[in-house]
């Protein structure tokens, strides 16, 4: 009876490696790239986890985009390449070409990375589907015309000045990691921008807020590095998910008590006096939520958090631009392109860029997808 259920199972596992290699087999000839053996379930996988041996911690994601450097170099002449993670395809865009050949196609279906945000920032603008996206694009649009962000001009000016001021006073230092300065100054201008308040994170960078809120970041960055971590149910459990999650208990505490404040100030009638040209996003939010009823406060707790979370000076995304960057001799291949990594992952279909049989320089290019599906 044991020896039929070890060998139910057995047929059972082989039954789907072999589906999904099939699959994998089939879709590799379509476009270039090395083409994994038949039975090879890591795939190009194994060119990454060998770095994560290596003592320093940054060494290995340096290698990450080494390995796409020496790719992109194999395959230069090439409009894109596939790398393999497992079964699943990844689908990296080299020439500005095929670029433009990808944003013409409409892509309703976000890559999975997307998911893993949901637990900061829920489905806001930035992880919700093509209909929730077009509808919270309508509401938010307007909280940022050009006349209400020159209201906070004066802000910015006020944050200037205080970070020339601590920069003078670093500059009596032997050395200075600039990332950190500009990272607080940032949150700063977010606090007083997205929420109406102050935080004084410049000159007061232990503030639990501050912590979490960078820690947090750079854990979602370093989990993109981290393959074993990358299914949910494994990620959930680890050491790096449990404390992202205590992180991000501490991020959304701070942000739904502030919304509670403004609130409570909103239905006192002890509204900010400031006009309209100086409302904090928050504000204008709160505007939508109590006089229409457009939007609920978990709602509002999900676009002031990604938009806090999409800034471009956050430090840990400015060390993932970093290593794409420092790792990358042959800059040309992305710089000029003006793209550095694109990756593509549509609804169990791969998007692939045939050539026509004609060599000249002027041949015409498609695109077509693949149709068959991806086991599921």
């Amino acid at each position: 009876m044991l020896l039929v259920l070890v060998l139910s199972i057995f047929i059972g596992i082989f039954s789907v490696v072999l589906r999904f290699s099939l699959w994998r087999n089939k879709c590799s000839q379509l476009m270039p790239g090395k083409k994994p053996r038949f039975f090879d379930i890591l795939g190009d996988t194994k060119e990454f986890i060998v770095y994560d041996t290596w003592p320093d911690k940054y060494l290995w994601q340096m290698n990450f985009f080494d390995v796409l450097r020496r790719r992109t170099e194999e395959y230069g002449k090439q409009q894109l390449f596939c790398l393999w993670i497992t079964y699943i395809p990844f689908v990296v865009i080299i020439k500005a070409k095929a670029v433009k050949e990808l944003i013409e196609k409409k892509v309703s279906r976000k890559f999975f990375f997307y998911k893993w945000l949901e637990p900061a920032i829920g489905t806001g603008l930035l992880t919700s589907d093509a209909s929730k996206w077009k509808q919270r694009r309508k509401l938010l649009t307007p909280c940022f015309h050009s006349d209400i962000l020159r209201g906070f001009l004066p802000d910015f000016n006020e944050y200037s000045q205080k970070f020339v001021e601590f920069l003078q006073e670093e500059t009596k230092k032997e050395f200075t990691y600039i990332e950190t300065p500009v990272t607080l100054l940032t949150l700063d201008i977010i606090c007083e921008t997205m929420f109406g308040v102050k935080i004084g994170a410049l000159g007061n960078d232990s503030s639990q807020f501050v912590k979490s809120f960078r820690r947090f970041t750079e854990i979602i960055i370093l989990r993109v590095f981290k393959l074993w971590n990358w299914p949910n149910c494994i990620f959930k459990h680890s050491k790096d998910g449990k404390e992202m999650m205590r992180h991000l208990k501490i991020v959304h505490d701070f942000t739904r008590n502030i919304i509670q404040e403004k609130k409570k100030r909103y239905l006192s009638g002890q509204r900010d006096q400031d006009n309209r040209k100086r409302k904090a996003l928050l504000d204008l939010l709160l505007d939508r939520h109590m006089e229409a009823g457009e939007l609920s406060e978990e709602d509002i707790r999900e676009e002031v958090d990604t938009f806090a979370l999409a800034n471009p000076n956050i430090e840990p995304l400015n060390e993932f631009k970093k290593f794409s960057m420092t790792s990358n001799v042959c800059v040309k291949h992305f710089n000029l392109s003006a793209i550095s990594l694109t990756v593509l992952w549509r609804s169990h279909s791969i998007m692939v860029l045939i050539s026509s049989e004609e060599t000249s320089v002027g041949r015409q290019e498609r695109w077509t997808s693949l149709r068959e599906k991806s086991p599921e």
